[in-house]
């Protein structure tokens, strides 16, 4: 009979293992505690669960990456790169857990495991995120879909360790099922898969309100922005798009959509991947370098824009705008970042 592996929580400790422990700890609570101030936090879980739904496919050993994700939420073909040929459905699982990582805080950890769980010995004592990795790694062992390493991110905000869902943290490794490696290497290994997730997505975040800050700026120096406030903040929500996509969220015609996003592809709001003349499709520059279409930005970074009276009044009514934006994109039944239309 094949004995159980040795849960986490009864390991001894090793300055190394200590040292990987606290690294992770302090990267998950940096990012957290931004997420938690960040007005564009919404924006950031969406592109953050298409990172860490990537990271799960490839703990399957399924040869996709986060292009193919996004491509395929966003209902986008990309010009030059063939379809991903797959077995099964690797996309369906997707939005049940998005929805899942949208529901209330204040449900215990142990809700909706699918399997029994008793703690083991040291489960008292030890960290609370060794802890969160010890139901991982037993998780694992008796499932064989991507349910672990996609209810980590879940766990790991049940348990208390963050107090918003932060979808980048995926972990895992396809040996944890068979429990051959050394103990102590797998936990280590899994602190520091940790670390640099919450290391990327914090990076991911700079990125993106940076990026919505220079909008921002090159919206207000416009001397007749029109519609360029009302994209740039639908971007956010849904940040690939196409002429027939945009016209019905903004109230205005097919080819004046298609002015509107050709004139914020001038000032560098959008960056255009469709690679024709018709029917072109759009992306938001920070997608745009995670699908490898743009460099990104070497050397020191560019001076922030200096506020300006025009900026301030853009940002204060920021809040605002968005809830009526989401309340117009559930009217229109396209509130759900799950249900992105084709876009080309």
């Amino acid at each position: 009979m094949t004995r159980p592996p040795l849960p986490f929580t009864a390991l001894a400790w090793t300055p190394d293992l200590a040292a990987a422990l606290g690294e992770a700890m302090a990267a998950i609570a940096r990012l957290d505690a931004r997420i938690c101030v960040s007005p564009f936090a919404p924006a950031w879980t969406l592109r953050a669960s298409w990172a860490g739904y990537a990271t799960a496919l490839r703990l399957q050993q399924l040869e996709l990456e986060e292009i193919d994700i996004i491509a395929e939420q966003c209902g986008l073909r990309l010009a030059g790169r063939p379809l991903p040929q797959t077995t099964g459905t690797p996309f369906d699982a997707y939005g049940p857990w998005l929805a899942r990582l949208a529901e209330p805080e204040g449900r215990h950890w142990r809700e909706d495991l699918p399997f029994t769980f008793d703690p083991p010995a040291g489960w008292r004592e030890a960290p609370v995120l060794v802890r969160a990795l010890t139901l991982l790694d037993a998780w694992a062992l008796t499932d064989r879909s991507s349910a672990p390493w996609l209810g980590l991110p879940i766990v790991l905000r049940r348990i208390g360790i963050t107090a918003s869902p932060l979808p980048c943290l995926v972990a895992g490794g396809p040996g944890q099922r068979f429990a051959l490696d050394p103990r102590t290497a797998v936990l280590k290994r899994l602190c520091k898969q940790l670390r640099r997730s919450a290391e990327d997505g914090l990076a991911r975040l700079d990125r993106l309100e940076a990026g919505a800050r220079r909008s921002a700026a090159a919206i207000a120096a416009e001397h007749r922005p029109g519609a360029l406030a009302k994209l740039g903040r639908l971007a956010l929500a849904r940040p690939c798009l196409a002429a027939r996509s945009v016209a019905p969220l903004l109230g205005i015609t097919v080819s004046g959509a298609g002015k509107l996003l050709d004139r914020a592809t001038r000032l560098d709001l959008l960056v255009e991947i469709s690679g024709r003349g018709t029917w072109r499709s759009y992306v938001t520059p920070d997608v745009a370098l995670a699908l490898g279409l743009i460099a990104p930005d070497r050397g020191r970074p560019r001076t922030p824009p200096p506020s300006s009276p025009a900026l301030d009044t853009v940002l204060a009514t920021f809040d605002a705008e968005m809830a009526a934006l989401d309340a117009r994109l559930d009217l229109l039944g396209v509130g759900s970042p799950t249900g992105f239309a084709p876009t080309n």
